[in-house]
């Protein structure tokens, strides 16, 4: 933990190992592998160790399971969803505010490139209709995934062409995630309102989820529609869940209802589900597999006016302590890019305002002194070939 990102050398060959490596190495038992490691990676990175990198698996073990215990849990809003109590507020602010133009069901395919080496437009396609450019642009921000990036970029071959770690970008693959709720026809006591399910041959190698909502917003009527509640709702999450995609809706809540919450928590053996709803996301989530670090996007590119927002950006000095598959990540990556443009005048002189970025508080006193001393280390055995014990 103290040596794998004391320099980009070193992290990136910690990157071309798999967690599983990693911890066979350092010895750690199989009992804390499969009772602790396995399913915090896979309902934190959605992947198995095996299919990890073991640089990333450090930098999220560090960042939610020892630097901030007191910072973590789960969150979850008092009442709607967040489509209706955070996104479409966000829009009409800033649609009243500053003008801005939001396009739905709008798909960007392709950059075009100036004589300058600016990009001049965005060629999009709104769903079911016929493609047009925006164009008199002053800056782009890529904000997008795996499969996004590779589209993009297949339209784009100047761009492409020009950046080509953009275009490596979108050759990654993406994680499959499975969302479900059930209502049912009555109330279920559990310890906590967020669970983590793993280790149940019915997951199919999957990690699992699920939260209580009727435990987490006081709304119930809000949760049953306006109608009479009559029981519990619960919000289910599959991680890693291609092998359970081939499953109909029907049989997906079935495994819940019937084997995986009863097995979890007995009180599940007494009700039933009265509604549900399945949803699938094909390669939505960012998969971090080993040595997919040299292909992510960053924040900057050769273009000058063209930048990248996501978690799974490389912001270079701007870097940030927020890692992994983590909101704060990406929302910081924003910010981020915006100051890019702002800091280098590419969206003029009038628009050089930059956006305060708050980092995450300072490491403890002796991981500060842990990791000066494996620099220390490392640097005094460099000249006689001695490398790292772990990694090479």
């Amino acid at each position: 933990m103290l040596d794998f990102d004391r320099d980009e050398e070193t992290l990136a060959a910690y990157d071309r190992m798999t967690a599983h490596e990693l911890f066979l190495r350092c010895g750690v038992s199989q009992r804390l592998v499969d009772d602790f490691l396995k399913p915090t990676l896979l309902v934190g990175l959605f992947k198995p160790p095996e299919e990890l990198s073991a640089a990333v698996t450090m930098e999220l073990l560090y960042f939610y399971a020892l630097a901030h215990q007191t910072s973590f849990d789960v969150r979850w809003l008092r009442k709607g969803t967040v489509p209706t109590t955070l996104v479409q507020p966000l829009v009409a602010h800033l649609v009243e505010e500053y003008g801005l133009d939001v396009r739905g069901n709008t798909f960007a395919e392709g950059l075009s490139m100036s004589a300058n080496g600016r990009i001049s437009a965005v060629r999009c396609r709104e769903k079911g209709g016929s493609p047009y450019d925006i164009a008199d642009l002053d800056g782009v921000v890529l904000a997008l995934g795996a499969g996004g990036m590779r589209a993009v970029m297949q339209g784009s071959p100047e761009v492409a062409k020009r950046c080509p770690t953009l275009a490596r970008a979108g050759a990654a693959k993406g994680i499959d995630c499975i969302a479900c709720r059930l209502w049912f026809d009555g109330y279920v006591a559990t310890e906590t309102p967020a669970n983590v399910l793993s280790r149940f041959e019915g997951l199919r190698g999957a990690g699992g989820t699920f939260f209580m909502i009727d435990q987490l917003q006081p709304d119930q009527e809000a949760l049953w529609g306006g109608e009479q509640p009559r029981g519990s709702v619960v919000a289910c999450d599959f991680y890693n869940g291609g092998a359970l995609f081939s499953l109909s809706d029907e049989e997906i809540v079935r495994l819940l209802s019937e084997e995986l919450l009863p097995a979890a928590v007995g009180g599940f053996k007494s009700v039933r589900v009265v509604d549900s709803y399945v949803k699938r996301f094909a390669g939505a989530v960012t998969w971090f597999s080993p040595g997919s670090y040299a292909s992510r996007p960053t924040l900057e590119t050769p273009v000058p006016n063209l930048v990248c927002a996501g978690d799974w950006v490389r912001m270079g000095e701007r870097e940030h302590g927020a890692k992994g598959l983590c909101q704060e990540r990406a929302l910081v990556s924003g910010f981020e890019a915006a100051n890019s443009l702002a800091r280098r005048g590419v969206l003029g002189t009038s628009s050089r305002k930059e956006r305060e970025v708050i980092p995450v508080r300072d490491d403890e006193a002796q991981v500060k002194a842990g990791r000066q001393a494996a620099k220390l280390v490392a640097a005094l055995a460099r000249p006689f070939g001695l490398q790292s014990p772990w990694v090479r």
